[in-house]
């Protein structure tokens, strides 16, 4: 049997051993079932449900099927020369077309939505262009997904060199000005949408979404909002605060936190059982001491948005080839494409229990994560710069993981109502 170690580097890395875990195959979860049969099972969120297996389905069938689950009425289109959503008698945009303005011209829908409210730093940018609406990208930065180093490249400050933190600033602020100034991609995204900053006009042209394996997004959310010895010296009421999440219950490492509080046979109490499927499903009422990053999840994101957004996708694990689909979208000259640079937040361990994830434990998190992976294909399916054929590369990549939650039409766990969250962060 494999294990899984999860690299948390902006690229995710699988390293194969050997598990001493083994384990049948399961069956399948979510098999649909009376309203008598689904009253005998609310005892437990894991509770599996039906008696349906996989059988001999070929993995090409299982991935087409998939297709169909969540926009049946989406076809991607074929990136082949030019895209076909472009009228072909447009001029291809060029960083020559637009002007640069003052910093003090942009509007700021956050701004103007929270009375006496500034907009941070990081969502600001240094340098500005006049975009006209219809162009104009705003860049969904979900947590944990890889965002800093694209916002970085995209202009944004948010754990960038130059927002004061580590070294090399002045270095890297020139690097990230001439980035700005000479990518057609950056010029285009003029806002950000990043955690309780909605800084997105509704009437964009584009959403801009980096998104990441909900497995791995979940578990370097895990490891980040982790305290360690620097965060109790420099951010002392942070860190007191999370550490209760982690050492209350049973959870020092995310192998523990599914095996104590989301297993049927786990050790922690029921209290940190509760928690632990609330906090992972975002929808706690101890989301100051739980990773921040699982609160705001992508049913966050994806609903925070206006329903008819156009949507471009870029998935941490494919990141330079997203950013290119995107470019050609815009026909960009090879002059103007996006140069990746460096951000200081990326999260490196040297303690492997801190990656590990055993093949038991993927499964069982796979199914907590039911409704986050809905929601993770929702916003593949709406991607209009993935072609067929990347979208079939990520769906397998996810069945390959959580085979049954990457083919399910709906979950065991109802999706939860996230009005109230939306009113507090977003404003509306």
């Amino acid at each position: 049997m494999r294990a899984l170690a999860l690299n948390h580097n902006i690229h995710q890395t699988e390293n194969s051993s050997q598990s001493s875990i083994m384990r049948s195959k399961p069956k399948h979860p979510y098999e649909k079932i009376s309203s008598e049969e689904e009253a005998a099972t609310q005892t437990t969120p894991f509770k599996m449900i039906g008696s349906i297996t996989l059988g001999s389905l070929a993995l090409a069938a299982i991935t087409w099927s998939s297709y169909s689950l969540i926009s049946a009425d989406h076809n991607p289109p074929t990136l082949t020369g030019r895209n076909p959503t472009l009228s072909t008698d447009r001029n291809p945009l060029s960083s020559s077309n637009f002007v640069e303005i003052s910093a003090i011209n942009i509007t700021s829908s956050y701004e103007q939505r929270w009375s006496g409210a500034k907009l941070p730093k990081w969502a600001t940018k240094k340098i500005n262009f006049s975009i006209p609406k219809e162009q104009e990208i705003c860049f969904a930065h979900v947590g944990k997904a890889g965002g800093s180093t694209l916002g970085c490249s995209l202009g944004f400050s948010l754990h960038c060199h130059d927002d004061g933190v580590g070294v090399g600033v002045d270095d890297a602020s020139v690097q990230i000005e001439n980035h700005t100034s000479s990518s057609l991609l950056a010029k285009l995204t003029t806002h950000i949408f990043h955690k309780d900053v909605y800084n997105c006009d509704d009437d964009a042209g584009y959403i801009l979404f980096i998104v990441r394996d909900p497995v791995a997004r979940a578990l370097s959310a895990f490891n980040y909002d982790k305290p360690d010895e620097n965060d109790f010296l420099h951010s002392p009421d942070w860190a007191k605060r999370k550490a209760h999440f982690y050492s209350d219950c049973p959870f020092p490492h995310m192998e523990d936190f599914v095996q104590n509080g989301l297993r049927e046979e786990g050790d922690a109490p029921d209290r940190c059982k509760r928690l632990a499927i609330e906090s992972l499903q975002g929808i706690d009422s101890h989301k100051d001491q739980s990773p921040g990053h699982w609160y705001l999840n992508y049913q966050y994101y994806l609903e925070a948005i206006p329903s008819d957004s156009k949507i471009f996708t870029i998935r941490n694990e494919h990141i330079e080839e997203d950013i290119r689909s995107i470019e050609n979208f815009f026909e960009c000259n090879e002059q103007e494409r996006l140069a990746l640079t460096k951000s200081v937040n990326t999260n490196t361990w040297s303690d492997q229990d801190d990656l590990y994830l055993s093949d038991e434990s993927i499964s069982i998190l796979c199914r907590a994560l039911c409704n986050e992976i809905q929601f993770y294909k929702k916003i593949l399916h709406r991607a209009i710069n993935m072609s067929q054929d990347q979208l079939r590369v990520s769906l397998s990549e996810l069945e390959a993981k959580c085979p049954h939650e990457a083919i399910a039409e709906e979950c065991l766990d109802v999706i939860p109502d996230i009005g109230e969250k939306l009113r507090d962060n977003r404003g509306y």
